[in-house]
């Protein structure tokens, strides 16, 4: 009778997943959380990225019905660093672009989502005006819009006429080179705000995890706006910061407009445009041109990361 009174009183074991501690199971959920993405990169980007520089160093042609490459080196590299009289410029336009855009966008989309953040009657309506973006810019909504591009764009020429601001900046009397960069921000503030939704959700994000008791410590002990903003808003926000400059940057680089002939195009459809021509000589030196902008586009993130992340403060 003791034994089986002992059995009935012994607790049941315990699963695997019980015994692991806190630590363990935060990694495993991040885990789970992220395998999706693995799955999209092992299985959809890094088998495409390395035929990618396969092609860029091959002389491709059809045989058979079946692409077939003879190894060249980097011949298709000096073709289009050294031959081709527009890919150059057209990397130093979409890398400039990216330096003029990205700080403002980076700074537009914190000051929106400071003013999201606070608390008045209406904030849900405003918040989901700057969600609305997002939700433009997929594929299916763009193409719908597609139709109406050339009313919407003469409606808001007429309704959101900024000659007057431009007017003003250029002649406030600032040095020239500002001034110039100060009109080019005015003349696309309406892109930039319609392109940095995902950067506002983010800081909007971060925001909110900041312990109001920070705030109250320091309204107590006198320090104004402009001091709280650089002493606990800033510090608090610099993780956000970072991910919302390599979204940004990686943005910029994909959606960037060049100069070719007397109009704008994407860098993405110039580079579509000469791989595509109709040769098929030309594919590995298509391949070769996009290999070396996702090239710069990967060691400007990380230069600018490793410059970043020195400033950022992580707490717990």
């Amino acid at each position: 009778m003791k034994k089986d009174k002992k059995t009935a009183e012994k607790k049941p074991a315990l699963s695997w997943y019980k015994r692991m501690d806190f630590s363990k199971k935060t990694a495993l959920w991040g885990f789970i959380f992220l395998l999706p993405w693995l799955i999209g990169l092992i299985f959809f980007f890094l088998r495409p990225m390395v035929n990618m520089l396969w092609y860029s160093m091959c002389s491709m042609e059809m045989v058979n019905g079946k692409f077939t490459g003879t190894f060249i080196g980097i011949e298709n590299f000096k073709w289009a660093l050294g031959v081709n009289p527009n890919y150059n410029r057209m990397l130093a336009e979409a890398f400039t672009n990216m330096v003029k855009e990205v700080p403002f966008q980076i700074f537009l989309a914190l000051f929106i989502a400071m003013l999201l953040n606070g608390e008045y009657k209406g904030r849900g309506f405003f918040r989901a005006v700057f969600v609305i973006p997002i939700i433009l810019a997929t594929g299916v909504a763009t193409f719908s819009l597609r139709e109406v591009k050339t009313v919407v764009e003469t409606t808001s020429e007429a309704v959101m006429n900024m000659d007057w601001l431009k007017d003003l900046v250029i002649n406030s009397g600032i040095p020239e080179d500002l001034t110039t960069l100060l009109v080019t921000y005015v003349e696309n503030i309406f892109t930039v705000v319609t392109t940095c939704g995902v950067q506002v959700l983010l800081f909007l994000s971060g925001l909110q995890a900041i312990s109001p008791t920070l705030y109250e410590v320091a309204k107590m002990e006198g320090c104004t706006q402009f001091e709280t903003f650089c002493k606990i808003t800033l510090p608090m926000v610099s993780p956000t910061i970072l991910v919302c400059l390599v979204y940004s940057i990686a943005e910029s680089f994909a959606k960037a407009q060049v100069s070719y002939g007397d109009s704008k195009i994407a860098f993405s459809a110039f580079i579509r445009q000469i791989t595509f021509n109709g040769n098929q000589a030309y594919y590995g030196y298509g391949a070769a041109m996009s290999f070396i902008y996702f090239a710069a586009t990967l060691v400007t993130i990380g230069v600018v990361c490793g410059i970043v992340s020195k400033g950022v403060f992580y707490y717990d």
